[in-house]
């Protein structure tokens, strides 16, 4: 029996169906002990500063070798919690040397700019120490900026001069970690949202370590043994149907991620 079955199917993929080689490249994987590693690399990254999900590796190597969804599921666990202790290294430690890289150059931590009324700009984001949340619609700071509600849109440097502005993921996150500290880890580690700004806003304002630690392991677990349990055990059954219509799946893919990039654009 050959022990790689694709590669049957990379003889029928054109040359010119670049994205449909590297997924035939992506289930060879699943049978070399290169997978784990290139598996490990993307998750651990994901977590700390790389913006592609490794659920993108995990569901075709789960899916190229059913039988060993469970390790590749452990492994990416593992090295998505790590990733994401350095990531909370990052906002802890390092974050007076790295901060302006990450604002001026990574999606989802660009700085707010305050334009007030009298054309003077201000720029800066919110310290940890400064957060206070209160039940109304929006967002108010005084300068130096201290958050006083969660939602957005109003910042001020006196009553008189208002002005609208959205605020940007940075400055939002930050805001809701003073009420709200584990349920964003856990929710951002279970859905799509970009976990780099999760793991490093929760070291910038220094929420509580095991705190995080415990939000992080059982949420990431949770999703990465979904994903990994649901492509190993219905694997053979979905394959078809994946091979059938991978260019439209391929597509919706795409449009999804860029769709999420420019979502993000929006709420610059």
């Amino acid at each position: 029996m050959n022990e790689n079955p694709v590669s049957t199917v990379k003889s029928k993929t054109p040359v010119w169906h670049i994205h449909k080689r590297l997924y035939d490249w992506v289930l060879h994987f699943a049978h070399t002990k290169h997978g784990l590693v290139a598996l490990f690399c993307l998750s651990f990254a994901e977590s700390s500063f790389f913006p592609i999900p490794p659920d993108v590796l995990l569901a075709p190597l789960a899916l190229g070798a059913p039988k060993k969804w469970l390790r590749f599921a452990t492994v990416c666990t593992i090295a998505s919690v790590l990733g994401g202790i350095f990531g909370y290294i990052i906002g802890t430690f390092l974050w007076a040397g790295v901060g302006n890289f990450f604002h001026n150059y990574v999606p989802g931590f660009t700085r707010d700019k305050i334009v007030l009324m009298d054309n003077t700009n201000l720029e800066g984001f919110v310290k940890g120490t400064s957060l206070k949340v209160v039940p109304i619609t929006k967002v108010i700071a005084t300068y130096p900026l201290e958050f006083t509600a969660k939602d957005k849109t109003k910042l001020l440097l006196n009553e008189s001069e208002v002005k609208e502005v959205k605020i940007n993921p940075f400055t939002q996150v930050g805001a809701l970690y003073a009420s709200y500290d584990w349920e964003i880890v856990a929710i951002a580690g279970f859905t799509p949202i970009p976990y780099k700004v999760i793991t490093i806003t929760a070291g910038v304002f220094k929420i509580n370590f095991i705190t995080f630690f415990i939000a992080s392991a059982l949420s990431r677990a949770a999703r990465f043994f979904m994903v990994a349990g649901l492509f190993g055990w219905k694997g053979e059954r979905i394959r078809p149907f994946i091979d059938k219509y991978f260019n439209w799946l391929t597509l919706l893919f795409t449009l999804m991620l860029i769709g999420g990039f420019l979502a993000m654009k929006l709420i610059k």
